[in-house]
């Protein structure tokens, strides 16, 4: 019964979002900002899981720094902001067409080497849909990396959508290896790095707490040695649009792969922090970005430990043969 429950909830889910795509794909941009805005205060005000996850991240993010009407005010312009991002998907087919006519201001693009490949990440900041599609108009080739959908009609779908902007897409259960193969060939890869991970993972601080980062970024970087830079796609109260490329991090490379895996997660985790504080009523905080993870204490513990002992180990062995 669950699992028909389950089979029935996606195949409503997909129809909705099907349809949805249809609609505001033929309306006026402006006018499908104003209904997707109006969604979102309808969402605000009937979802409360919206309201109960967001101040609590807030709370953890800002602590008392901030007043709760502030944090409101945050929250409510985060809701806005998806609601902006899902009408606006449904331009991405047409978005490379689009980009010469529309206000988009373009900053720090030339810390970007584009004589070579190299990664490049964001978070669900502003309209990090419409990123990778505008950086092909910039001459930065992307290749999205993409989590895949439980209804594989709905993967499909997205998938479709965001193929016919131009971009590849490779699936995050199988990307290493054709990453390494098109990164050297002046290729990006694009990837999404601030919700709670669920594997591969290392314990970082987040706005100063302690929670579990994707190693993905820093580890595509690491193994293809190319640069990697943080980029933020965000709007302004007009509804112009500023991309914005940082420099390129300073990644660790001490030859101890754990550590350096660590430090340079958490580099990528301080510039995403660095960007949500810039717009932070335009970041996803309804998401628990802060949650628990048992499980990866328990993996990280024991690598820990192995690292250790091989460590030990291996002075062990050199203290030997030097005797």
């Amino acid at each position: 019964m669950a699992h028909k429950r389950s089979r029935l909830i996606q195949h409503i889910t997909y129809a909705a979002c099907l349809a949805f795509f249809k609609i505001f794909s033929w309306t006026p941009l402006p006018v499908a900002h104003a209904v997707g805005a109006g969604l979102a205060r309808a969402a605000y005000h009937l979802v409360p899981r919206i309201k109960t996850i967001g101040m609590a991240n807030l709370d953890i993010a800002y602590g008392d720094s901030l007043s709760r009407q502030e944090k409101e005010r945050i929250l409510r312009g985060s809701v806005k902001n998806l609601g902006l991002v899902a009408v606006e998907f449904t331009r991405v087919p047409t978005l490379l067409e689009q980009v010469p006519n529309m206000n988009i201001s373009v900053k720090g693009l030339e810390h970007v080497d584009k004589t070579r490949g190299g990664v490049i990440f964001s978070g669900h900041l502003g309209n990090w849909e419409w990123m990778l599609p505008v950086g092909a108009h910039l001459g930065i080739r992307g290749i999205v990396i993409a989590r895949a959908f439980d209804d594989p009609r709905m993967n499909a779908f997205v998938d479709k959508t965001r193929r016919a902007s131009g971009l590849k897409i490779v699936l995050k259960d199988a990307a290493m290896e054709p990453l390494l193969r098109k990164i050297p060939e002046g290729y990006y890869a694009g990837l999404l790095a601030d919700q709670s991970p669920r594997d591969n993972a290392v314990p970082v601080t987040f706005f100063g707490e302690p929670t579990w980062a994707t190693i993905g970024p820093a580890l595509i970087a690491m193994r293809s040695n190319t640069p990697i830079y943080p980029v933020s796609m965000t709007r302004d109260d007009h509804g112009d649009y500023t991309i914005e490329f940082y420099p390129a991090l300073e990644l660790a490379d001490t030859g101890n792969t754990l550590a350096d895996l660590q430090s340079n997660t958490q580099l990528c985790q301080d510039a995403l922090e660095t960007m949500i504080r810039k717009h932070p009523e335009q970041w996803l905080w309804f998401h628990k970005r802060w949650k628990k993870r048992p499980r990866l204490e328990r993996e990280w513990a024991e690598r820990v430990a192995r690292k250790k002992a091989d460590n030990n180990e291996r002075i062990g062995t050199q203290t030997l043969e030097q005797e």
